[in-house]
Order: structure tokens, then sequence, then C-alpha cells
């Protein structure tokens, strides 16, 4: 026979080849860990536990998930039908708007057809507020 370091280098491939893929397979019998999860060396039974546990709470989280949706928009939805959008909700409205959370409230204001008519009612009574209250703070200080 012929030893070249061709085959030298076949041979000790082959030679741990074999154990690693006795124990893929050992693996995927035992604890029915997908084989391309298998294939790595460093994946174990725990991490396979793990992520089972992860998909079999993943629904019960989009449930959560869903009902604390479901409830802001009960919320705002409420405010604007019943018309009881108060200036401390603009004001909030303005400072994630400063925040630069634009879309949030424009999602917001998309909830009722009414609500961006209300927003900017009340927005504009905030201004002249401001401005009035600007205004007397300079008379103030020339006098």
């Amino acid at each position: 026979m012929n030893l070249n370091a061709t085959t030298i280098a076949i041979l000790l491939v082959v030679i741990l080849a074999i154990p690693y893929l006795v124990h893929v397979i050992r693996k995927v019998q035992n604890y029915s860990i997908p084989l391309i999860k298998a294939l790595n060396p460093f994946y174990t039974k725990e991490m396979h536990e793990a992520d089972q546990l992860k998909l079999s709470l993943s629904p019960i989280l989009k449930e959560m998930e869903t009902q604390e949706l479901a409830k802001f928009i009960k919320h705002w939805t409420a405010k604007f039908e019943n018309g009881s959008l108060t200036e401390q909700d603009v004001t909030d409205l303005n400072a994630r708007i400063a925040d630069g959370r634009t879309d949030q409230v424009n999602g917001i204001l998309a909830l009722h057809p009414a609500a961006r008519a209300q927003f900017q009612e009340i927005n504009a009574q905030l201004k002249l507020k401001e401005a009035g209250v600007e205004q007397e703070a300079s008379t103030e200080v020339l006098a």
C-alpha cells in the first residue's frame, strides 16, 4: 500500500468524522433534535429544552401583547369618542413628538376620525395659553 500525504489526510478525516457522525446521530435519536442543530458540536440537550420552552411560551406571550395592544387602542378610542381628551393628554402626545415618536402619535390619532381635529384644537389652545403666559412675563419684566 502506497501511503502518501493525501491518503494520510483522508484517513485522518475519516477517523475523526466517524465518531462525530455517531455522536450527531445519537443526539438526533435521543433528544429528537433537528439534524441541522445536531451538527453543531456546542448545541446541548439543555439548549434544545430551552428552545422548546420558548416555542411553548410563544403563543402566551403573543396573546399578552395582543391584549395589551387592545387595551391601548380601547383607551385612546374611548377618549376620542367621548371627547375626554385632556390638555395633559395633548401635552404627553407633544412630548412623544418631541422625542421623535411621531409615528406612534400618528397611529394614536388614526384610531378615530375626529382624533386629529380634537388634538389640533386642544394643541392650538395650549399654544395660545403659552403665548399669553409669555406676553404676561415680558410685560412684567418691562414694568
